[in-house]
């Protein structure tokens, strides 16, 4: 007599006639900043649904990739790039110009990663991002020509903007008060040094007024952002040792800065890409405020009557996850109404400044500025606000006819301490 088959138990969703939820692919003990080697079993995961293209659930399904907006194409959503690793690294397609050209028109903002539900994809797919860039630079395929030039400029002038580096300070007004010996320095950054002087100029008379012993380093250079953003990553790491050992040997044991991708080059790639466990603390200009404001030292004298909404750099936004230190202190501001856009905090829209396309890709940058800047005039809001130069600069540069102003967040408590 044959056996009963046994039959195996399935277990459902309550409510539902759905069998559980259940992980069809294997689980990847994976790491953040390596190469493609480290991720290559887990490409296959993306199953192409397009669900990276807009924002899952929330912000009404808004769209939230510039790059494939811009390109109107599979391959330049971050799905299409998924696939394009994958024969790339299974020697299924082989590298030319325009594949490289399709991952550097890209501003890696890690929107679409955000939106993604397969864990591993939604972790570490702007890892891989960036290890395409490395692989394209290895082979001789990148950076693209722009970016080259204002490297060039960064090896022999410490800054991508073509500009002397004996100039870098001229910026500095002689009422700043500086304490030789302070182990505080404020790092400017080149964009808050050579293009957006009043960030450099706010945040050097909020540190005054707070009665905060700090100096700016005569010889301070670009931190390398630039540079490893487009995958140059040796030439970035060399910049980043000559950083450390010259702020090291300074005496300088903190760091303020006001910019964003300055923030998180010293704070997260220097040590966990680079290796270079520094020891510096280093802080964002609203997490230091917001800091003194909590303990009485930032006191705000004036009030404005102004509507705004906040913009959140990619850069501390998703890339360091500091999304409440801007607006809590924004928000204390007296007569300061803020107004959200709809893509906010880690759904924000890229200004499209970043990861080298403002240089390379320049219809392709305009076009994701002019949509942050449509989108900030739908909130009925005066001006738009953020916490880095860069993002400043790349506003400024696109807003028509006086149509919305645009700030630094250093600008607005400048206005009410002063």
């Amino acid at each position: 007599m044959a056996k009963k088959k046994r039959e195996k138990k399935v277990k459902y969703i309550r409510g539902h006639g759905i069998s559980q939820a259940r992980l069809s692919y294997e689980i990847h003990n994976l790491k953040r900043y390596q190469n493609l080697e480290h991720y290559k079993d887990v490409f296959y995961q993306c199953g192409k649904c397009g669900t990276c293209r807009t924002v899952y659930k929330d912000a009404y399904w808004s769209c939230v990739c510039p790059s494939g907006e811009f390109g109107k194409f599979e391959s330049y959503y971050l799905g299409g790039k998924n696939l394009l690793v994958w024969a790339l690294t299974s020697n299924k397609l082989n590298w030319t110009k325009k594949v490289a050209k399709i991952f550097y028109q890209c501003s890696v903002c890690m929107a679409c990663i955000e939106q993604c539900q397969i864990p591993e994809i939604h972790s570490f797919a702007g890892e891989w991002l960036m290890a395409m860039r490395e692989e394209a630079v290895k082979l001789g395929y990148g950076p693209m020509p722009e970016q080259q030039l204002y490297t060039k400029n960064i090896m022999e002038e410490k800054n991508p903007y073509m500009e002397k580096h004996e100039d870098r300070l001229k910026w500095l007004p002689s009422h700043i008060k500086q304490t030789p010996d302070a182990n505080l320095a404020y790092f400017v950054g080149c964009t808050s040094s050579y293009r957006e002087k009043t960030v450099a100029i706010a945040t050097a008379e909020i540190l005054n007024t707070l009665n905060i012993d700090f100096r700016i380093l005569n010889d301070e250079g670009c931190c390398g952002s630039p540079v490893y953003m487009t995958g140059q990553v040796e030439k970035a790491k060399n910049l980043a040792e000559k950083n450390i050992n010259y702020f090291k040997n300074a005496g300088i044991e903190n760091i303020i800065t006001s910019c964003a991708g300055c923030y998180r080059t010293w704070k997260d790639i220097y040590p966990n890409k680079f290796g270079f466990d520094h020891g510096i603390d280093v802080k964002h200009l609203p997490e230091f405020l917001r800091s003194k404001l909590k303990n009485g030292e930032l006191i705000f004298d004036k009030e404005l009557k102004m509507k705004v909404t906040y913009h959140d750099p990619c850069h501390i936004g998703r890339h360091m996850g500091i999304y409440k230190a801007p607006r809590e202190v924004l928000e204390k501001i007296p007569g300061i109404e803020l107004i959200e856009m709809v893509r906010n905090r880690h759904n924000a829209w890229c200004c499209g400044s970043g990861g080298g396309v403002r240089s390379s890709f320049k219809e392709f940058s305009a076009f994701a500025a002019k949509e942050r800047i449509k989108e900030a005039k739908e909130t009925t809001a005066e001006a738009i606000v953020s916490c880095c130069p860069f993002c400043l600069n790349q506003f400024k540069n696109n807003i028509e006819n006086n149509e919305i102003q645009a700030f630094d967040l250093s600008e607005l408590i400048r206005k009410t301490i002063l």
